[in-house]
Formats: C-alpha cells, sequence, structure tokens
C-alpha cells in the first residue's frame, strides 16, 4: 500500500492503522513521518472575472505539478481540446450543475486535477458540496480580489476589446458598467466561499505573497511542492493575462470622489472579505438561501 500524500511504500505493520483511517478520512501520519490525509481529487478554481483568477488557478496547477501530479487538460467549455494551443491549454467549465461536476469527477478519478471556472454556483447544491468537500472528493478554492482593483482591470480589458473589435469585455464601458457587473459577481463569489471547506485565497498574496498562498494551498491539499518549481510555472511559463501587476492600483487610479463611492457600494466585501475574511458573513448567505445546513 502507498501513502497517497508522501508515496511513501506503507510497511504491513502500518497499513491496517491506515486503512482504518483512511476510510475515516482522518489525518494519517504513516511510518514514514509526513503527514499526509485522504487524496483530493477535483480541484474547483473559481474567481470573478478580471480578478486575477487565471493567476491563482496557474498557481494551484503548478503546486500540482510541482508535487508530483500531472495536469491533463481534459475538459475547456471554451474551445475543443483537440484546437488548444499545448501552451495555454487549461481546464475550463461555464455552468456549474451536479451532473456537469458528477461527469468530472468520473474523468479524474483518483488523481489531483485542477479546473478553473467563472460560474456561479447553484444555491441547491451547496448541501452536496458541502458533503464533496467534507468526503474530499472536491476541493474549492476561490480566489477575490479587491473590487475597486477589479473594476480598473475590467475596464482595461474593455477598452482593449473595443479597440481590437473583440466580443470579450467589450461590453465593460466605463467605471458605472464595471462595477455593476462586479456587484453581480460578488453574489456568486459569496455563494462559492460559504460551502463548508472552501480555500478563500487572496489575490494580494497570490501575486505578491506567493509564499504564503503556496503555505495555504499545500495545507488544504495535503501536498509539498518544489516552490521554485511552482512559481516558475505560474508567474513565467503559463499565460495568465498579465496586466500592469500592481497592488492597490485604486489608490493611485481613482479620484477621491470615485475612491468615496466605490467604498460605499462595496463596503460589505472590503469590510469582511478583503480587511478580515469574515466567516459570519458567509454563513449568513448559508441560513438565507440553504433550507438545511446538511445534505
Amino acid at each position: 500500500m502507498v501513502c497517497p500524500g508522501s508515496g511513501v511504500v506503507l510497511q504491513a505493520r502500518d497499513r491496517f492503522e491506515f486503512a482504518i483511517k483512511l476510510v475515516a478520512g482522518e489525518t494519517i501520519l504513516p511510518q514514514c513521518g509526513i503527514a499526509c490525509s485522504r487524496p483530493t481529487v477535483l480541484i474547483l478554481s473559481y474567481g470573478i472575472p478580471k480578478s486575477g483568477s487565471t493567476l491563482a488557478y496557474e498557481l494551484i496547477r503548478g503546486i500540482l505539478e510541482a508535487s508530483g501530479h500531472e495536469q491533463e487538460t481534459f475538459i475547456n467549455d471554451r474551445k475543443p481540446i483537440e484546437d488548444l494551443k499545448p501552451h495555454i491549454a487549461r481546464n475550463f467549465v461555464w455552468d456549474i450543475d451536479r451532473d456537469k461536476i458528477q461527469g468530472m469527477l468520473s474523468v479524474v478519478e483518483d488523481r489531483f486535477i485542477a479546473v478553473k471556472t467563472h460560474s456561479k454556483l447553484p444555491v441547491e447544491l451547496l448541501p452536496w458540496i458541502d458533503t464533496l468537500q467534507s468526503q474530499k472528493k472536491i476541493q474549492v478554492i476561490a480566489s477575490y480580489r479587491d473590487p475597486r482593483d477589479i473594476c480598473l482591470s475590467l475596464m482595461d480589458a474593455g477598452d482593449r476589446a473595443q479597440q481590437k473589435g473583440k466580443k470579450g469585455f467589450s461590453r465593460t464601458r466605463g467605471l458605472d458598467s464595471a462595477a455593476s457587473h462586479i456587484q453581480r459577481r460578488i453574489q456568486h463569489f459569496r455563494v462559492w466561499g460559504a460551502a463548508q471547506g472552501t480555500l478563500r485565497l487572496d489575490y494580494d498574496e497570490v501575486a505578491f505573497e506567493p509564499d504564503k498562498a503556496i503555505d495555504k494551498i499545500e495545507d488544504r491539499l495535503g501536498v509539498k511542492c518544489d516552490r521554485e518549481q511552482a512559481m516558475k510555472y505560474a508567474f513565467e511559463d503559463a499565460r495568465t493575462q498579465k496586466n500592469k501587476a500592481k497592488r492597490h492600483r485604486y489608490i493611485d487610479e481613482f479620484d477621491e470622489s470615485q475612491k468615496a463611492e466605490l467604498y460605499e457600494l462595496f463596503r460589505d466585501f472590503i469590510e469582511n472579505v478583503c480587511e478580515r475574511n469574515n466567516d459570519a458573513w458567509f454563513g449568513e448567505i448559508r441560513e438565507r438561501l440553504v433550507e438545511t445546513p446538511t445534505a
């Protein structure tokens, strides 16, 4: 028997206790001395568009690759797999529902595979997602960013799309349009973030303090990676739609009136997520949307 987290072959005397704990989903401490846990298979990486979600996904993918978990591209709702260029191929899904999740689970089987999504999570699936996360069949990682900075990134993307005559983000025309879009998307993030066991990941850590982000991802997934390899992949090799790569752009790029207006508009999110990642704020949405807390 091989420990799924460390890859160490267990001796016969360790196997019985290992099997009992594996079935129970408990932390396992085999004789190899490396702490590991029952493997998570499907990692769903959610983020609001233009919030740095691609970088978060690629860092997760880099960590998995650098810990010995090869990443197969098996699903992409934007293009057929065979049409994707190898250096930019990634797993991506729209319109998450029960059938799509079950289909992905059947494909990944016992492997660690990351999939990116911008889809909302249907509220009725929350209890089921709770159960899947408690069983370590999936792991949701929901990345977030200060919405004032997302506004700027979204406005930049809108300007580029309009200049190039591309559809993409061309519907974003100015600050009011960007802010309205983000308000709707924040509600999607809140539902993903309310699932029990979801790891909520700050873009500022991913982009500017990646060791902190890697610590959190490794701990949640029960893996250990070659950090240099993981960061080289995420920050140099992967195509991550790099924009200005600047922290807190809004401070310099909005005037005082705009900053005051945006703070009031996004106050709830800024205070409960960006400033203190308040579990109670996510719990409130569960109480309103889910009739029963467990499946």
